[in-house]
């Protein structure tokens, strides 16, 4: 599972290195910063059906916080501006 996990990450990162549109900046209140939305696709569908929350750290890297679900990406990328990502289409969301 593990293994399958660290697949789909390093997809979803490949394809933010495509296109920087892939990750999408939400603001954090609870932190008060604003972090990035990696979309991954547990299921091997069309569309990525959760966001892994990335926040930058002062090493330079990003680490994973946490992970929501497409509504819920969708309404906390609302907080800075209109979602410009195709996987975060207001049609995705049910």
């Amino acid at each position: 599972m593990k293994d399958r996990i660290d697949a789909i990450i390093r997809l979803s990162v490949k394809k933010v290195s495509w296109s920087w549109r892939w990750a999408v900046p939400i603001y954090y209140p609870g932190r008060d910063c604003v972090s990035l939305l990696l979309p991954l696709d547990l299921t091997e569908g069309e569309q990525p059906n959760i966001a892994l929350v990335l926040e930058w750290t002062q090493s330079g890297r990003y680490i994973g916080q946490t992970i929501l679900t497409a509504e819920m990406a969708y309404k906390d990328a609302r907080l800075i501006a209109r979602p410009g990502a195709e996987w975060l289409d207001a049609c995705f969301v049910q």
